[in-house]
């Protein structure tokens, strides 16, 4: 079960950063909702989920308002192409978009790492992580909750990480070079320190975590990092008082 009004509140955020654009994707609608659920309704991102909500149901519905029962047509995505990287979701008779295929390979990325770096966490923290709404959760006396996301998204999305039960911890993926998270560090590294919120980065590829910004409050896991003094490095190396474009 959901709200029939957060789901309205969904569809209208999404339909508002999708009003130039005439093609999207499964992918980048699931992680649009995925992203609302966090900034919209933080009480279905903490450990204390109501059990009568489905978050898979809530991304199902989401769906298929935008791809096969319109709430608004001036939000609709009826028409079906095939491209080699996936299957795209096409406005009536509209067929250009550049993007499209960025931001489906984009949040596929996203998506289809999200059960790595559950199994990279829960080896992190040596307990099972468990799902809780949108993020995951380790308890293990303390309980941590976290959350799987891009640089390039994580401005937008800050306030709203600050603002749920910490420990949180917000596991970037890498990027093909650095320098994302060096603008980022540059501009955003005191704000997540005061936040509290703890920025890690995955490599999903070698199954293994990084601190980026912040360390755990249990010291006994900073080893089990693969690089325990990056963090600690990158402090050294790139604090720049010097605020670059994102």
């Amino acid at each position: 079960m959901h709200s029939i009004d957060l789901l309205s509140r969904c569809i209208n955020w999404i339909c508002g950063r999708l009003k130039d654009r005439n093609l999207t994707s499964e992918e980048e609608i699931e992680r649009l909702a995925i992203r609302f659920l966090l900034r919209e309704n933080p009480a279905l991102c903490t450990p204390y989920e109501p059990e009568e909500f489905s978050t898979e149901e809530f991304l199902t519905s989401v769906k298929r308002a935008l791809f096969e029962e319109p709430v608004s047509l001036s939000c609709f995505f009826p028409d079906v192409i095939e491209r080699d990287e996936g299957t795209l979701h096409a406005r009536h008779g509209k067929r250009g978009d550049p993007l499209a295929i960025r931001e489906m390979l984009e949040a596929r990325r996203v998506l289809d790492s999200h059960h790595i770096v559950r199994s990279i966490l829960s080896k992190f923290f040596g307990v099972e992580g468990k799902e809780t709404g949108v993020l995951l959760k380790f308890d293990r006396g303390i309980t941590y909750t976290a959350f799987v996301s891009l640089v390039r998204e994580l401005p937008e999305d800050l306030a709203y990480h600050a603002s749920l039960p910490k420990p949180h911890v917000v596991v970037l993926l890498t990027e093909k070079t650095p320098l994302p998270f060096v603008a980022f560090f540059k501009r955003y590294s005191e704000e997540v320190r005061r936040s509290g919120i703890l920025v890690w980065v995955a490599d999903v590829e070698r199954e293994c975590i990084d601190p980026f910004i912040g360390y755990p409050p249990e010291r006994e896991l900073i080893g089990k990092f693969r690089n325990p003094q990056l963090a600690t490095k990158i402090e050294s190396l790139w604090r720049v008082n010097v605020r670059e474009p994102f």
